[in-house]
């Protein structure tokens, strides 16, 4: 088997370190992604290679500024790609595993970016979730109960990944020095 399949990884591995050390693993094993791209945290495609030993990095960065890839690259990283504003560095060694985030201060600013994105989405999918329900209360209010199963549905699905999100947050907050 030459190529690989993985679904829903980002979602799996929410910590940015978990995800981090997967994809590492993945490439000691000689799995490698040649390219990441806005659906990659839904579907990777990996390429069966001799194996390699790969830091790689996953940094959340809505406003890079101009410099921020040139920066990387200076520092000998590639670009794997970028997931929205999610972007994959890897830097192939020997020896001493080469860091990104130097120093405990940038791991947690990084760390609390990621956090932060996820709990506004969250934020606003549990807006969606009230919204819906209080659309519910009033078809019922006004005798209306047509559509009134497919917004149950709605709302049950807002509230089942708000649920999921807040998970994720908290998952990122315990692991927020890592």
């Amino acid at each position: 088997m030459d190529k690989k399949t993985v679904w829903f990884a980002l979602f799996r591995n929410v910590v940015p370190a978990d995800y981090e050390s997967w994809m590492e693993k993945l490439a000691s094993e000689g799995w490698n992604v040649n390219k990441i791209g806005q659906f990659s945290s839904i579907k990777m495609t990996f390429n069966k290679t001799s194996p390699k030993k790969y830091r790689y990095v996953f940094d959340l960065n809505a406003f890079p500024r101009k410099d921020y890839i040139d920066i990387y690259k200076q520092f000998g990283w590639e670009l794997v790609g970028k997931m929205s504003s999610c972007f994959v560095w890897r830097k192939e060694y020997e020896g001493v595993r080469p860091e990104s985030f130097t120093d405990k201060e940038s791991i947690i600013k990084r760390n609390k970016r990621t956090r932060n994105a996820v709990a506004a989405c969250m934020i606003l999918l549990l807006a969606g979730t009230l919204g819906t329900l209080a659309g519910i209360g009033i078809k019922i209010y006004f005798g209306k109960t047509g559509g009134i199963p497919e917004l149950v549905l709605q709302a049950v699905f807002l509230g089942t990944v708000s649920y999921y999100l807040w998970r994720v947050v908290a998952k990122i907050q315990q692991s927020i020095e890592r």
